[in-house]
């Protein structure tokens, strides 16, 4: 540079750049991964819930009153699926509705988009739950399995690292469990400030998987149906 130049650049002064993080105004942890942690708590504690049932269900022999059909299989994942979703709605409003205002937490989003998101995502958990029952032999083994997968389902879920970057396999997880999809939407909404278009991906997937979950559900139900009939001497 010419001598002038550079004696007019050693003097200037720098700019001054004040940068804020995009929906994180604070940068704190709360603002930015407790709305992702409410989610999946409602996720872990739904599956809890239904896998003590099944698994006292299968413990204490509870289904041998009902006939192995899958008509009575049908209505018995909707009834419980019904039951769960009115609980879950009351939780939903003290969780996701006073939580965020009582820790001032990002709550930018509309209320009744949330709450279209939360009738596929609680369905598609319902019908998710009814399925893995199968597994549940007892009231106690929920508590100690689904508890283990918590850190697991935030990471699935894309808010904690971009699910473009993960390998196939974790991508193809992240449309098997209905935790990951709906968590991501309700970021999207409820953070982020998103509207139903911005989320119709995993709008999309939460109801591919209501419906995939809700017909497994009555097929495993028609299996344990068929496995509790008693044996004739």
């Amino acid at each position: 540079l010419p001598s002038q130049a550079a004696a007019q650049l050693s003097v200037a002064k720098p700019i001054n750049v004040a940068g804020t993080a995009l929906y994180n105004y604070t940068e704190g942890y709360g603002t930015y991964l407790i709305p992702a942690v409410l989610i999946v708590i409602m996720f872990q504690t739904l599956l809890m819930v239904i896998g003590m049932v099944s698994g006292e269900e299968r413990q204490f022999k509870l289904l041998q009153v009902y006939r192995p059909t899958f008509g009575q299989a049908g209505r018995l994942v909707i009834g419980k699926t019904f039951v769960y979703m009115m609980l879950y709605a009351v939780f939903s409003l003290f969780l996701l509705g006073l939580i965020p205002l009582i820790f001032d937490l990002p709550d930018i989003g509309n209320v009744w988009n949330i709450i279209m998101l939360l009738i596929p995502f609680l369905m598609a958990t319902s019908f998710f739950g009814l399925t893995a029952s199968v597994i549940f032999t007892d009231s106690d083994a929920p508590l100690l399995m689904i508890a283990f997968f918590s850190v697991g389902l935030i990471f699935l879920s894309g808010v904690s690292y971009p699910l473009e970057l993960m390998p196939w396999y974790w991508r193809a997880a992240h449309y098997i469990l209905p935790a990951a999809p709906g968590t991501l939407a309700f970021v999207k909404l409820n953070s982020m400030g998103g509207d139903m278009a911005d989320i119709r991906p995993e709008y999309i997937t939460l109801w591919i998987q209501t419906a995939v979950y809700f017909a497994l559900a009555v097929w495993v139900y028609r299996k344990k149906l068929l496995r509790s009939i008693p044996l004739k001497a």
